[in-house]
């Protein structure tokens, strides 16, 4: 009950802390919020992949500095000066340069070289895929802090109803080789709690002018299975590393990897799924695609 009661008092503090801050950008007109936000998490998240996948040789400061500057460029494209993003792909390449002259440092052998995937693998995963959650802040003066919210809200809420469903019905376990704390009960209320995020945020928010009613709990069902696949993807990582928790920064839920974990996987489906919706809404809608 403890457990349950520390992981309620501090995510509600936490959405309490994402809502205020969102408020303050809506307010402002400016998204330096979420930016900040991102690259904060996005950063911190870094360094505790690096710490996860020690002693192989992951170059820790300059996975956090490629990550952190890729964000930045990203963010700031948006906000300042929107030819920065023409640096997004160059920045990238020059990351993988440089992760490649750093392995001829010392001697070839199978750990520097699993090393050098574990490193692109963290890029991957906490820069480039965190970076969608910045695209969906950036749609649109009205559906943009809405996106953004929403794939907080999605991630965040299936978890809580996959917990609670977890805990009052979970016996037989999901996936046991790979989280043997998650249960099929947990899964459908993950799936069920999906949708009706998705039809709350269809009907009470911006998000409603791409995404039809009609369409909103399938929508939310699918979200919701990726939301599912990026928390058993981090539980992989963890136990292939053999650490139960990312880290220790918050009682109930370990560190930031175990907070952001589904948000960073599931923003790339909703910032496409988004994408190809946009598609049927009526022209002039207040929303703005790359290229669209």
């Amino acid at each position: 009950m403890a457990t349950v009661f520390t992981r309620v008092w501090i995510g509600s503090v936490l959405i309490v802390a994402i809502v205020g801050l969102l408020t303050i950008d809506k307010l402002s007109g400016h998204g330096y919020g979420a930016i900040a936000l991102v690259m904060a998490l996005g950063s911190a998240g870094l360094v505790e992949f690096a710490r996860m996948v020690h002693p192989r040789p992951v170059a820790s400061a300059g996975l956090v500095l490629a990550g952190a500057g890729y964000l930045a460029l990203l963010g700031l494209g948006y906000e300042l000066e929107p030819r920065l993003h023409l640096l997004l792909a160059p920045w990238a390449v020059l990351t993988l340069y440089a992760l490649f002259f750093w392995q001829l440092r010392g001697a070839p052998s199978a750990v520097r070289f699993e090393g050098l995937g574990l490193t692109v693998l963290g890029f991957v995963y906490m820069a480039f895929l965190s970076g969608f959650t910045l695209e969906l802040r950036f749609l649109g003066p009205e559906v943009g802090p809405s996106a953004f919210f929403f794939a907080i809200a999605m991630a965040k809420g299936t978890d809580i109803c996959a917990f609670f469903a977890g805990k009052a019905f979970g016996k037989k376990k999901l996936v046991p080789s790979v989280s043997p704390g998650k249960s099929t009960a947990g899964f459908y209320g993950a799936v069920a709690g999906g949708a009706l995020i998705a039809v709350l945020f269809s009907v009470f928010s911006p998000l409603g002018k791409l995404i039809p009613l009609s369409l909103a709990p399938g929508f939310g069902v699918v979200l919701s299975l990726v939301v599912i696949s990026g928390d058993l993807i981090e539980s992989f990582f963890k136990r292939s590393a053999e650490v139960k928790d990312s880290a220790s920064l918050l009682p109930g839920f370990g560190g930031v990897l175990d907070i952001v974990d589904s948000v960073v996987i599931v923003a790339p489906a909703i910032y496409f799924g988004l994408y190809a919706l946009s598609a049927f809404v009526p022209p002039g809608t207040p929303v703005s695609f790359p290229g669209g």
